[in-house]
C-alpha cells in the first residue's frame, strides 16, 4: 500500500491505469483506475475519444504519423527541464473530477502544481512514466471490476494491463 499526503491533508492511494474503454456510438470512453486497497472495483472516468487515443498511444496501442497534442507537450516538458513528478485525482465536484500535475523546476528545485482534466493528466504521466494517484476518498465512486469486464467484451481490445 503506497499512501501519500498533499498540502491539504488529503489522503492519496499509488493507482494503476486498468483500462481505456471507447465506446463510440456514445462518444466517450472510459479510464478505469484501480489500487491495491480497492480489490475489485475500479474508478471509471468519462473522457472523451481523442483524449483515450491519445493514452492509447502513449502505451503503445496505437500510431498516429504525426505528433498528439500530449506529445508536443511532453517535448516542451524535456527541453524546458523540468520534472513531472507525479499527477494526482483528486475530486469530483459537480460530476467533473479535478486532477492536479506535480512539477519540479530542475534548473531551481522549485516546485509547482498545475490543474488540469485527468485525461490530460494521465496522457502525460503515462508519456513520462509518472505515478498517478487517486484520493482515497473516490473510492466512493467506485464501481465493480465485472461491470468493466463486461463492457470491454462488448467494446473490443485491452492492453496488457487490462481487465
Amino acid at each position: 500500500m503506497v499512501r501519500e499526503e498533499n498540502s491539504g491533508g488529503s489522503k492519496y492511494l499509488k493507482a494503476d491505469l486498468l483500462d481505456v474503454i471507447e465506446i463510440l456510438e456514445e462518444g466517450v470512453a472510459l479510464m478505469l483506475f484501480t489500487t491495491e486497497e480497492w480489490e475489485e472495483r475500479v474508478l471509471p472516468i468519462r473522457i472523451d475519444v481523442s483524449a483515450s487515443f491519445s493514452i492509447k498511444k502513449a502505451l503503445g496501442l496505437v500510431s498516429f504519423h504525426r505528433p498528439l497534442t500530449h506529445d508536443l507537450l511532453v517535448e516542451l516538458i524535456n527541453r524546458l527541464d523540468v520534472t513531472v513528478e507525479k499527477v494526482t485525482i483528486d475530486a469530483m465536484i459537480d460530476g467533473v473530477y479535478l486532477a492536479t500535475i506535480f512539477v519540479k523546476d530542475n534548473r531551481t528545485s522549485e516546485t509547482f502544481q498545475l490543474d488540469a482534466r485527468p485525461s490530460d493528466a494521465t496522457a502525460i504521466a503515462v508519456r513520462l512514466g509518472a505515478p498517478i494517484y487517486v484520493a482515497d476518498h473516490l473510492i466512493a465512486y467506485t464501481e465493480p471490476l465485472e461491470r468493466y469486464r463486461e463492457l470491454r467484451a462488448r467494446y473490443g481490445f485491452s492492453f496488457e494491463k487490462g481487465i
